[in-house]
């Protein structure tokens, strides 16, 4: 049995809230209200898709649970981990140690979440692994035990015809040395060599390494926030590029079209994040 079974979310840290949610309503997302979560300090919006989603993150009340993103975000914020899919925490876990990566034990938490006028308890149990062991992006396993309260078909309806995440891709200036840790995570073969980069199999949607100047070919007119290492980019899967390319300019967001099937988003329309649209 495989560790994980593809994408589940992707984090993005933002710094400033309020903007954050307001330019993902611009952007054309159907924005959830506002989920805090008191320990951590960290307060969040979702974007849910069918089988996935997408979350902005900030900090609301300096914790020493989230001190480090605090740190993190003073370089820039953007996409800060990638949450893989599991149907079985612990299984991913015992995975997880016989690949080496010495992860944390699983951890239960849970928000509440407004359903039809009733206050729910959304309910996860995540693995985290050591930065130690962190392949650029800071992925984490993540077992859904309430799966009925994240994923409702009222909420997968965004104006910018979203239906799901699209991959995430990585700036790192030497891709080929991550291809061994990556496969800890997805799998012996589960990653190839492409051009001077790499593609990993998550199972759904890929994982890209690239190295800057690769990135930079690819994704004309983009400015990454970071100067380092990163990961960059997060794809997201719509039903009509052509009717989310009038939604986004008529809502005066900055689009860049690199060619017919691809539409570009820069990080200062998103939050720190760039957003490459396709059918």
């Amino acid at each position: 049995m495989n560790a994980v079974r593809g994408l589940d979310h992707a984090v993005v840290m933002v710094d400033g809230i309020d903007a954050a949610e307001a330019a993902y309503r611009r952007l054309g997302f159907q924005v959830q209200p506002r989920g805090f979560h008191t320990r951590l300090g960290t307060a969040n919006h979702l974007m849910v898709f069918e089988r996935d989603y997408f979350e902005i993150l900030g900090i609301v009340a300096p914790t020493t649970f989230n001190a480090e993103r605090r740190e993190w975000l003073k370089a820039g914020g953007g996409l800060a981990n990638v949450a893989l899919a599991s149907d079985d925490a612990e299984a991913a876990h015992a995975a997880f140690q016989a690949a080496g990566l010495s992860p944390d034990e699983p951890l239960d938490f849970e928000r509440a979440v407004e359903i039809e006028g009733r206050t729910e308890q959304v309910k996860f149990r995540i693995v985290r692994v050591p930065k130690t062991n962190m392949p650029v992006v800071g992925f984490f396993v993540c077992q859904h035990l309430t799966p009925q309260f994240v994923h409702r078909p009222e909420w997968t309806r965004h104006p910018n015809g979203a239906r799901g995440l699209g991959g995430v891709t990585v700036i790192a200036e030497q891709p080929l040395r991550w291809k061994a840790e990556l496969e800890k995570y997805f799998g012996a073969g589960a990653v190839r060599v492409e051009g001077d980069g790499l593609v990993a199999d998550t199972g759904t949607q890929p994982v890209r390494y690239l190295s800057r100047a690769d990135y930079l070919a690819r994704h004309p007119g983009i400015v990454p926030v970071r100067a380092g290492d990163h990961p960059a980019l997060l794809g997201i899967r719509v039903r009509d590029l052509a009717a989310c390319e009038k939604l986004l300019r008529g809502n005066g967001v900055e689009v860049i079209k690199p060619d017919a099937n691809r539409l570009l988003v820069p990080p200062a329309q998103a939050a720190h994040l760039t957003l490459e649209f396709t059918e």
